[in-house]
């Protein structure tokens, strides 16, 4: 068994940093040994107020590292390599959970929507860690020519591509609304750059966030202190509306906004989690029901039957996606008994943290 020091949640709020033990390799799994872990939003809030499956548990699925060992000999990795790790891990074994559903690539096999999985940093021990258990299938390798602070962004930029997919299944557009600029919010709006979208407005509160999405070229900002969201709106597509939103905040109002942007059998990708129930309004569902709009989720990102993290780290490896400036902060698994509480707090303004040892 090896030791790991390790960032660990032994209950809500509960933070403390100590040496777990790494259960001895089988012949199907990679140790990892962590370079670097994002954090991600999600693992604020739960850590500090939902609550997880169960404790002890080391959060953080946003993993970056190098092969320390392999269980086995694999034709494409080997020990040494850099590689993300893909924390969604399906057990299922019955065709009909996952295996005919109709995805953002086509009709086919999508575990990431599977019912029987465990997941690396919610489930099970994730990547706040010095070492990190891992399948060897879940591993993706990261091209020599992309840095370090880039290769950690793979899994969220892999989220966001999998939310623009569904997006484009069935159709082509050029205005887009963001509801939420966090990093996910800021990488989609990178994701529709690369696409050539060029109505993409942003809607937040932050101001520094606004600057991000502002460093790429879009111009159309909604700040939800001062600014009436669907004037706005009209105002940014001459009352046409939007043909695409995505609700990135997790916001109940920026939900029923979102579905109330959309013109005429329009379109809109939830990615965020709520933490409670949500009420549509009676003006929302009408919307849904007499313009035929579209209400569609996205779920983590895919592997199969299409791999959008190896699709991304292609993308990042001819330099197309320069998202590195939303880090703000770096701080080690040491410091998260204190970190967590004043990211939860907000006593400081940031984008994307990185955990490292």
């Amino acid at each position: 068994m090896i030791k790991s020091k390790a960032a660990v949640l032994k209950g809500i709020g509960n933070w403390s940093y100590d040496e777990i033990s790494i259960p001895e390799l089988k012949k199907d799994d990679a140790l990892i040994k962590t370079i670097s872990s994002g954090i991600c939003s999600t693992d604020i809030v739960r850590s500090m107020q939902s609550g997880f499956y169960s404790y002890p548990i080391v959060p953080g699925h946003e993993m970056f590292g190098y092969i320390y060992k392999l269980g086995k000999k694999v034709t494409h990795l080997k020990e040494g390599d850099k590689v993300c790790v893909y924390p969604l891990i399906t057990k299922c074994t019955d065709t009909y959970c996952c295996g005919h559903a109709h995805g953002a690539h086509g009709f086919g096999k999508y575990p990431n929507v599977c019912s029987d999985y465990d997941f690396l940093g919610s489930r099970s021990n994730g990547g706040y860690s010095e070492f990190i258990l891992s399948p060897i299938r879940n591993l993706v390798k990261v091209p020599d020519k992309i840095g370090n602070d880039l290769a950690v962004f793979t899994e969220p930029a892999s989220v966001a591509l999998h939310a623009l997919n569904i997006a484009k299944q069935d159709r082509k557009f050029d205005t887009v609304a963001i509801f939420g600029l966090g990093p996910i919010g800021i990488i989609l709006a990178s994701w529709c750059k690369l696409n050539k979208i060029n109505n993409v407005i942003g809607i937040d509160r932050n101001q520094n966030r606004f600057d991000h999405f502002k460093s790429l070229g879009f111009k159309d900002i909604i700040d939800t202190t001062s600014d009436n969201v669907l004037d706005h709106i009209d105002q940014f597509t001459e009352k046409s509306g939007v043909e695409v939103a995505f609700e990135c905040s997790g916001s109940e109002e920026l939900l029923n906004y979102g579905i109330q942007s959309l013109k005429k059998t329009g379109k809109i990708i939830v990615l965020s989690n709520q933490l409670k129930d949500i009420k549509l309004s009676q003006k929302s569902l009408n919307k849904i029901l007499r313009e035929e709009i579209s209400l569609k989720g996205s779920w983590s990102s895919t592997l199969e039957p299409f791999n959008e993290w190896e699709y991304t780290l292609d993308v990042m490896k001819n330099n197309q996606l320069n998202i590195t400036n939303l880090i703000s902060h770096r701080f080690k698994f040491s410091d998260a008994p204190n970190l967590f509480k004043s990211l939860y707090n907000k006593e400081f303004k940031f984008s994307k943290v990185l955990l490292s040892l």
